[in-house]
């Protein structure tokens, strides 16, 4: 009896140890279903918000949908937003004026079907949107998802559903974003917490593991951010060049790489902790204290703080973990900085 007899044997076997309502559950996510998210409106005064809509477009077996929002924010100062998308890519950035732009795409493809175009196009109508921009308090209110997410029939294929997001850069935002199989990117805001969870990278058919994950760039922080990507073989990696205001603590934790620079500044100290398994960790920080007693299970570890860290008026306190990539945590001006002042403001 050769090997492949016995795998051709072996997989009924393995499907009857599977309860069958077990199987039935992992059907029905891949069929045309509620979303995983249970958001409602954010509190405040609706915005007058002005919308255009290219309608489902075919090409092929693929269907395309773009719709955009606008609505003007003159008069608020940061505020709270909340993105949630099972399949697609979520940026949010500062725009360049008091606008607040909002650009959601769905994007399907019917290969399999008979019509693929058609199965294409019910997957994006199938897959609803829901948006809301509101004022509260002064503050800017924006929350966007899909509460049912369509498949095509059959391929299983999901809808996808990316949300690029700019609003004002004045003031800072609490930013929560729910994202399992798209690109995450946050860049040029301030934010006074942050949480990203979920699959935060994307899928390419034939290519192992996870293009692109979690990226923070340029990002000012005045509060507590938490990145927590799945630690499974191939978890998306992390990537943050972050600026500091406030004290507060940066924590991420992923099965792929990190690497998280820290703008130095003199009047910031910097504690710093990297914990790998199957790979290096390490922390660089200019004229950093290395220290002991970092805890944790990992194989390799470090922790390195700033020279003085505790009379620091700021301070960031980092904790990076990653099961099956490499962790890299640095603080390294360029050029010496002046001891007596802050970094000049980008």
């Amino acid at each position: 009896m050769t090997s492949v007899t016995l795998r051709k044997l072996a997989i009924p076997l393995i499907l009857s140890l599977v309860p069958a309502g077990a199987l039935r559950a992992q059907e029905d996510r891949y069929r045309t279903r509620p979303s995983d998210f249970r958001y409602g409106a954010p509190p405040g005064r609706p915005l007058r918000v002005r919308t255009s809509d290219t309608g489902i477009r075919i090409r092929g077996y693929v269907a395309g949908r773009v719709r955009t929002y606008t609505a003007g924010a003159a008069g608020l100062d940061g505020g709270e937003l909340v993105v949630g998308s099972e399949y697609g890519r979520v940026e949010i950035a500062e725009s360049d004026d008091d606008q607040v732009r909002l650009q959601v795409r769905w994007e399907a493809f019917g290969e399999g079907a008979a019509h693929p175009g058609e199965a294409a196009r019910r997957a994006i109508e199938e897959t609803a949107v829901r948006v809301h921009m509101t004022a509260h308090q002064g503050r800017l209110m924006v929350r966007v998802w899909h509460p049912t997410l369509g498949f095509t029939v059959p391929g299983a294929q999901p809808a996808w559903f990316g949300v690029r997001l700019q609003v004002p850069a004045r003031g800072a935002y609490r930013v929560s974003v729910e994202a399992f199989h798209g690109i995450v990117a946050i860049r040029r805001l301030t934010l006074s917490r942050g949480a990203i969870r979920g699959r935060a990278g994307e899928k390419l058919k034939g290519i192992g593991g996870y293009i692109g994950g979690t990226e923070l760039y340029d990002v000012t922080l005045a509060g507590d951010v938490d990145i927590a990507n799945p630690t499974t073989p191939h978890g998306a990696p992390i990537t943050a060049r972050v600026r500091v205001a406030s004290t507060c603590r940066l924590t991420a934790s992923t099965a792929g790489d990190i690497n998280i620079a820290v703008q130095p500044d003199p009047v910031l100290g910097v504690r710093a902790w990297a914990g790998a398994n199957n790979g290096p960790a390490r922390v660089a920080i200019d004229r950093g204290v290395k220290r002991d007693g970092a805890g944790g299970t990992f194989r390799n570890q470090e922790q390195v703080e700033s020279a003085g860290y505790d009379r620091k008026p700021i301070r960031l306190e980092v904790r990076a973990a990653s099961e099956h990539g490499k962790v890299n945590v640095a603080s390294i001006p360029a050029a010496p900085l002046p001891e007596d002042q802050p970094a000049a403001a980008p």
